[in-house]
């Protein structure tokens, strides 16, 4: 049987979801000692939190130039930008495309060649495809 240590610490971590967080879940409830090691990791991680924050003494940390570090752009707003741009373009063609003209139920049937019908059996968008008969 393979143990999903890995996974136990991905769990604590809370980057399990969905599938995996559902097997794990399975496995843990199935095996004892991945039980106890899940316990002990929490206990772990529980102490190394808990443990206090020292302050160091100014003359242990070497003093240093400071440095400007410049900040990225980030991406994401071009693509904000790009995806407004698109939904812009989209809304004025919507916009500015003239509505389609109608058409007639001798049209549509020249079109298709089926004989379109009104009947509510077949309700008012469908087409029934019979033999066009001329008269």
């Amino acid at each position: 049987m393979i143990h999903p240590t890995e996974q136990i610490s991905a769990y604590l971590d809370g980057e399990l979801h969905g599938q995996e967080l559902t097997r794990l879940m399975d496995h843990l409830s199935r095996c004892g000692r991945c039980s106890a090691d899940l316990e002990q990791m929490q206990f772990v991680r529980s102490a190394v939190r808990s443990l206090p924050v020292l302050e160091l003494p100014e003359a242990l940390i070497p003093e240093a130039e400071p440095v400007v570090v410049p900040l990225r752009r980030h991406k994401g707003m071009w693509a904000g930008v790009a995806a407004a741009a698109v939904v812009a373009a989209v809304a004025l063609a919507a916009i500015v495309t003239p509505p389609p003209d109608e058409i007639s139920l001798q049209q549509l049937n020249s079109m298709v060649g089926a004989r379109s019908t009104l009947d509510p059996v077949f309700g008012p968008a469908k087409v029934s495809a019979f033999p066009v008969v001329e008269e």
